[in-house]
């Protein structure tokens, strides 16, 4: 990671380098459970309901009492016993274990769609968890989607909002609901009654709305949700993924664009031609990005192709709004970035989920990584630009 100050052009912006200190807090070259026993995880192993070559680590987020959270969506094979998990103390050979999350029970269910099924992403907001369930196991919508929202306080379920498989997927079908983003008007004393939940749609390529006070929930969809660029090119490998709108402000999965419309516009659910005219560019990239954050008025992103970490002031019309915070070829393809204020940390993970998807994996060189950044440096470093 480079400490000198140097000035590279990207699509006419003028993007200077920080080498920020970038920390490691775990790393894994494998995902292994914490077990209720040794039996279950020799049964598990033994019938194919788990194998570590498809358990990829996808998002993670930190609660306020400490909790490291990960998900591991199926995406790459059914045998995945369990999708969401803390990450526990103990270090086990792949890396830390991982504690099935709130327990076994809602993972190993008899009645599955009663259960947590697969899931991308999750959101905290006031102390609970949003998690944003598919129902899908590879491409078979076994079960309705569904949002499940967990009290943190004692892990306990305490809302379920089912989302109408008609909001769910576009006309031809198709659909993954990914990422859920909640937002709040007030206080968290009137949180579940006054939220609004947006949820990404990365496989149909629009954005479902959930306003609490109103009870009512509506599908958005745009032309810019839909993918551009679909040729990937990270640590020197290839590959192509077609997938739509993974985040916000928002950014395609599959694109070099980062969009943004106003949430007044979304809560009045409008159809795609409005949306189309309210929808505005922010920037273009140079490369893909799987994830971004945002504080204030910055944005936070990871270019795939240069495996840096990026910070943009995007309300600034000058060329001097970007900056490289810090550049590591750990870095891989980071699926997660997130704003921890309660720590005063930016969090992300790193992944070779390139060698997941070609089928080149090793489980004996390290696969994942969280890393952290110190808050207030980057802040000042933000504040910097001009």
């Amino acid at each position: 990671m480079g400490h000198s100050l140097f000035i590279i052009l990207i699509l006419s912006m003028a993007i200077v380098s920080f080498g920020i200190e970038v920390n490691v807090v775990h790393e894994w070259k494998y995902c292994e459970y914490e077990w209720d026993s040794q039996k279950q995880k020799e049964d598990a192993i033994n019938s194919g309901a788990f194998n570590p070559y498809t358990c990829n680590l996808f998002d993670t987020t930190k609660a306020n009492d400490g909790r490291i959270f990960i998900t591991m969506p199926i995406f790459f094979g059914s045998n995945m016993p369990a999708t969401l998990a803390t990450v526990t103390n103990t270090i086990g050979l792949g890396g830390p274990l991982l504690r099935p999350y709130p327990d076994w029970s809602w993972h190993n269910s008899s009645c599955m769609c009663d259960g947590i099924v697969n899931v991308f992403r999750v959101h905290i907001q006031c102390n609970y968890i949003f998690v944003l369930d598919t129902g899908i196991i590879l491409t078979d919508q076994v079960c309705n989607p569904k949002l499940l929202i967990f009290n943190l306080e004692d892990d306990t379920l305490v809302k379920t909002i089912y989302i109408p498989l008609d909001m769910a997927i576009n006309r031809t079908g198709s659909g993954l609901l990914a990422q859920p983003l909640v937002y709040f008007p007030k206080e968290c004393t009137e949180f579940l009654d006054e939220m609004i939940v947006f949820m990404a749609d990365a496989g149909g390529c629009g954005l479902v709305v959930y306003d609490s006070s109103k009870k009512r929930i509506c599908r958005v969809e745009s032309d810019y949700m839909k993918p551009t660029d679909v040729s990937f090119s990270v640590a020197s490998k290839n590959f192509t993924m077609e997938y739509g709108i993974l985040d916000f402000y928002y950014t395609i999965f599959s694109g070099k664009e980062i969009y943004k419309i106003s949430i007044k516009t979304l809560l009045e659910c409008p159809n795609k031609e409005k949306a189309n005219k309210q929808t505005k560019l922010v920037i273009k990239l140079s490369s893909q990005t799987v994830d971004l954050t945002s504080m204030g008025h910055s944005i936070f992103y990871i270019p795939c192709r240069e495996m840096s970490f990026v910070g943009t002031k995007v309300y600034k019309e000058s060329d001097n709004n970007t900056v490289v915070l810090a550049q590591d070829g750990r870095f891989q393809l980071l699926s997660a970035i997130i704003v921890l204020n309660y720590w005063g940390k930016l969090m992300s993970l790193a992944s070779r989920f390139d060698r997941f998807l070609l089928g080149t994996i090793r489980l004996d060189e390290i696969n994942f990584r969280i890393f952290e950044m110190d808050l207030a440096k980057v802040q000042k470093i933000m504040d910097w630009l001009y």
